[in-house]
C-alpha cells in the first residue's frame, strides 16, 4: 500500500484503482467496475440508478439494504421497500414471480435486490438455479436485478461455482474487499461501462469521490488476488464454532446452518442477558454484535482468526455462560 502508484481517482487517474476496477470487473464477469469506499455505498448507488423516486425494491426483511441501509434508502434517496420473505434471506422464485404479477404486491417495484451470502440468514448461500430463477421471474417483467454480493467470495469459496456465475444473473452486483478478504477499505460495483460510468457521477454526488485512493485500492487488490483461495479455511473454523457452541449450555445454535463464516447464535433461555453476555465474553478478549432477533449475537471468523483463536473464542463464550446465565 505504501507504495501503491497513485493519482486523482476523482478524475480516472488513479492507476491502482484503475487495476483493481478492472480485475474485480473480470472476476465477476462484467463489462466495468466502480471502486468505493463502503459495501453501503455501492448498494445506495445501484438503487439511485435503476429504482425511481418512489418505487420499491423487493428484498427479504433481513437483507443488509432493508436494515443497516433502510434511512439510506428510504430517507434520502426516496424508495420503498417491498418485503418477500425468503428461505434464511434466500427469495422464492415463485413467490417473487406471484409479487411482480400486475397488481399482486400493490407496489410499484422497480428492482429485486438479492444477497448472497444472506448475512441475515447466518451466512446462506443462494443455489445457483434459485438465483437464476429469481432473476429469471423479474427480467420477464422488464425489472433489473441487483445482488448484494458483500460476501459473494464467500458464496463462490463454499461452492465452487465462480463469481463470474453467481453474478451473471444480475444487471448490477456489488462485492466487498474489506469482509472476507481482509482488505482495510472499500468495496466495488459492477455492470455494464455505461452504468458504471453514470455511477461515478452518483459516487460523487454522495461524496465518494476520492483523490490518492490507490493507498487503499493497493490493499483491496492484494485481497482479491491473494485472499479468496484461503476463505475455506474460515468456513471450517465457523463450523468448528458452531459445533462447540452447540454442545455449550445456554446458547443455541444448529450448525447444519453454517455454509460460510458468519456464525448467529441465540441465548436459549435469557434473551434479557444479552448485554451481559457480550460484555463477559468482551472482558475474555472475543468481541461479538447484537445480531438479529433479540438475544441472538453475530460471530465472523476471518483470516485474522486462526486455530488458536477459534479456541480462544469457544472458552470465552463458554466462560460467559458459565457466568451470565448460570449454565
Amino acid at each position: 500500500m505504501a507504495d501503491a502508484d497513485v493519482g486523482d481517482d476523482d478524475h480516472g487517474e488513479d492507476p491502482t484503482v484503475r487495476l483493481l476496477e478492472e480485475e474485480t470487473a473480470a472476476c465477476l464477469g462484467k463489462a466495468a467496475a466502480l471502486y468505493v469506499p463502503s459495501g453501503c455505498m455501492g448498494n445506495e448507488i445501484a438503487i439511485a440508478l435503476q429504482v425511481k423516486r418512489g418505487d420499491a425494491i423487493l428484498l427479504d426483511p433481513r437483507s443488509h439494504v432493508a436494515t443497516v441501509e433502510a434511512n439510506a434508502v428510504t430517507a434520502l434517496l426516496g424508495r420503498r421497500f417491498h418485503f418477500r420473505k425468503g428461505d434464511r434471506g434466500r427469495l422464492d422464485p415463485v413467490d417473487v414471480a406471484a409479487a411482480l404479477t400486475v397488481g399482486g404486491s400493490g407496489d410499484r417495484i422497480g428492482l429485486v435486490a438479492m444477497e448472497n451470502t444472506h448475512n441475515g440468514g447466518s451466512g446462506a448461500v443462494y443455489p445457483l438455479a434459485q438465483l437464476q430463477a429469481v432473476a429469471a421471474a423479474s427480467h420477464a417483467r422488464g425489472i433489473p436485478v441487483h445482488l448484494d454480493g458483500a460476501r459473494l467470495w464467500n458464496a463462490s469459496a463454499a461452492t465452487g461455482i465462480s463469481t463470474a456465475e453467481y453474478a451473471a444473473p444480475a444487471d448490477s452486483v456489488m462485492v466487498c474487499f474489506s469482509k472476507g478478504l481482509g482488505a482495510p477499505v472499500g468495496s466495488a460495483l459492477a455492470g455494464t461501462r455505461a452504468f458504471i460510468e453514470e455511477g461515478r457521477g452518483v459516487r460523487k454526488m454522495f461524496g465518494g469521490g476520492m483523490r490518492q485512493a490507490g493507498i487503499i485500492a493497493a490493499g483491496a487488490l492484494h485481497g482479491l488476488r491473494h485472499h479468496r483461495a484461503r476463505l475455506a479455511e474460515d468456513h471450517a473454523r465457523a463450523r468448528r464454532l458452531a459445533s462447540a457452541l452447540a454442545l455449550t449450555s445456554g446458547l443455541a445454535i444448529d450448525p447444519r446452518d453454517i455454509e460460510t463464516n458468519v456464525v448467529i447464535v441465540a441465548l436459549d433461555r435469557h434473551p434479557e442477558r444479552l448485554d451481559a453476555f457480550i460484555a463477559a465474553a468482551k472482558a475474555a478478549g472475543v468481541l461479538v454484535d447484537p445480531f438479529g432477533a433479540p438475544g441472538e449475537f453475530r460471530a465472523l471468523t476471518h483470516l485474522d482468526v486462526d486455530d488458536r483463536g477459534i479456541e480462544r473464542a469457544i472458552d470465552a463464550f463458554r466462560k460467559a455462560a458459565a457466568l451470565v446465565l448460570g449454565e
